[in-house]
């Protein structure tokens, strides 16, 4: 009989199978460990390549805003870039928008093996900043008045701080004020200076003062200040008299009003006068206070002011407010640059007719054989009262700026072109003459030392890169403009100016003898006449002659006149602006 017999492990041999199997595990867990370790080590790897490349990517979108922003100050017509290169990376940018502001989206990546693509988009708002003049009237006259011969007109509006005197069929569409008349020279004022006086820069001095002793009994019609600008301040500027409390500006404003004119670089006299004139005692202390409601440490004022001249009971001050009843006021430690008028002459309206028969407004001290709003003055249209006299809307320190930026762009002589031609910024040293047809397109400001004639169907225009700007040619001697010389803007919004800086407040500097519908002429210290059916958008002068059959032609669109060039002229990132929009 066969017996099987049963088999079974030793202990022996079952600890040592065990031992394999848990050495097994170990192993497959030290190996599971291995992999997660490097799968890690990987991942951390990837990611801190990617985040590596992110930041690639966003400096590479910034460099595309700072191009596309380079490009619009070469031409306002840059509309953008594709797969533009830069270091490691490629930026595309797109801009869009029109007139003085644009939005630009700008987004760069990296290619990369590991992240094929890692981008960034970055979006800010440009804005053009420049200056602007306001032309609120079809004619602004100074103190030399206006002088319309038979038959000229007017349609729009007229602001004189002179004499308004008229002729048979001579009309006005639009409403026409005379100023109160003020003397030619102040009848105070301090002049010298050698040094800065920056104000608004921060909270601590955002109002500006400086205190004079009247020298007669009157009312004040003007004040005058030295200022220029640092960057480009939007922060208004409000001129205030003031009333003395124990040496310090008191909290009692005599009179306000806000100053208008249009400030350059280079400081330059800016006046101001006051819709109610007030009065001050001779031998009274009295405050000039600039008041401004906000600061900034790049864009700010600056009062020119005298270290040196020590003015008996005169001081100049600063403070973060003056009304608040409580003001902390520091001296500056000199003295400001100031002019006050006191007193004036009376001023008329004389042998005119203005509006219609349902409209139409005149105001002046008096008014002579006038028809006014379909009807003989006097009547309620014919308002008999001292207007304040408006300041041109041009200073001389923005004159200046224009002419630096010429200066800038070289310096040739006398300039004579009967074909066509391009020219700016540029100073001419000597002459501009276009005629027999010529075409000039100007590209920057154009400062001329003597004298420009423009005649015989020539064609100024500017180029297309100034896009709504407008450009201003500046002449410091005589203008003559003739026989069908056209001009042209850039684009809607788009004039040339024609600036004489000719000082002759008694001679004619500029002549006028063409019809003229893209242009404005300005001759802030000396006479225009316009002759033989001439015609303009829009002229300011110290005084103007219109002769038989001529009519000015006012453009709403000039209330505001935007020119592209000058100092701290150009495309800027608007602040607060920038932002990432999306990510990849």
């Amino acid at each position: 009989m066969i017996k099987f017999q049963h088999l079974t492990k030793s202990p022996r041999h079952f600890q040592k199978g065990s031992v394999l199997v848990f050495t097994l595990s170990v192993l497959a867990l030290m190996f599971v460990l291995t992999a997660v370790a490097l799968t890690i080590v990987k991942s951390e790897g990837f990611l801190s390549h990617r985040y590596l490349a992110v930041k690639q990517a966003r400096s590479v979108a910034e460099g595309g805003v700072d191009y596309a922003i380079q490009q619009l100050n070469l031409g306002g017509a840059y509309l953008g870039s594709s797969n533009q290169a830069l270091g490691e990376g490629v930026f595309t940018v797109i801009v869009s928008g029109s007139g003085n502001s644009r939005v630009i989206e700008s987004t760069g990546y990296i290619p990369n093996a590991i992240n094929p693509v890692a981008k960034r988009r970055i979006v800010v708002n440009a804005q053009l900043n420049g200056d602007n003049a306001q032309f609120f009237y079809g004619l602004q006259v100074d103190g030399g008045g206006l002088v319309m011969n038979n038959n000229a007109g007017i349609v729009g509006n007229v602001y004189s701080n002179g004499n308004i005197v008229g002729a048979p069929g001579t009309y006005i569409t639009g409403d026409a004020a005379v100023a109160g008349g003020i003397n030619d020279t102040p009848s105070q004022s301090l002049e010298t200076n050698d040094s800065d006086q920056f104000f608004s820069t921060s909270s601590a001095n955002r109002d500006l003062a400086q205190s004079f002793i009247a020298s007669d009994t009157g009312t004040v019609t003007r004040i005058g200040v030295l200022l220029g600008k640092v960057g480009n301040p939007t922060n208004a500027i409000v001129v205030r008299l003031l009333n003395d409390a124990n040496g310090q500006p008191g909290t009692a404003s005599l009179a306000s009003g806000t100053l208008t004119a249009t400030v350059g670089v280079t400081p330059s006299w800016i006046n101001v006068s006051f819709d109610n004139a007030p009065s001050v005692v001779s031998g009274t202390k009295y405050w000039i206070t600039l008041d401004t409601g906000s600061s900034s440490s790049t864009d700010n004022w600056d009062w020119r002011k005298d270290t040196t001249n020590s003015i008996a009971n005169s001081a100049s001050k600063y403070t973060s407010n003056w009304n608040t009843g409580s003001a902390s006021w520091t001296d500056t430690g000199g003295n400001l640059d100031y002019r006050v008028w006191i007193g004036g002459f009376a001023t008329k309206i004389d042998s005119m007719t203005i509006g219609s028969n349902t409209t139409g407004t005149g105001r002046a001290n008096s008014f002579i054989n006038t028809k006014i709003h379909g009807s003989n003055c006097p009547n309620q249209y014919c308002v008999v009262e001292n207007p304040p006299a408006v300041p041109l809307p041009i200073s001389d320190g923005v004159i200046q700026d224009w002419k630096n930026e010429a200066i800038a762009g070289g310096v040739q002589s006398s300039y004579s072109l009967s074909g066509a031609g391009s020219l700016g910024p540029k100073e001419i040293n000597g002459d501009l003459t276009v005629g027999l047809g010529g075409i000039l397109n100007v590209t920057g400001s154009l400062y001329v030392t003597g004298n420009i004639d423009l005649s015989n169907n020539c064609t100024i225009k500017l180029d297309p890169s100034y896009g709504t700007g407008s450009g201003v040619i500046v002449a410091d001697g005589t203008i003559n403009v003739s026989n069908n010389c056209l001009f042209q803007g850039a684009g809607v919004g788009s004039y040339i100016i024609l600036l004489t800086t000719k000082d002759a407040k008694n001679a004619v500097s500029m002549t006028i003898s063409n019809n003229s519908a893209g242009v404005v002429y300005y001759a802030g210290k000396s006479q225009i006449t316009f002759a033989n059916n001439s015609s303009a958008r829009e002229a300011t002068a110290w005084g103007i002659n219109l002769s038989n059959n001529v009519t000015i032609t006012y453009e709403i669109g000039l209330s505001s006149v935007y020119f592209s060039g000058g100092p701290g002229a150009g495309w800027g990132i608007q602040a607060g602006s920038w932002r990432e929009i999306a990510s990849f």
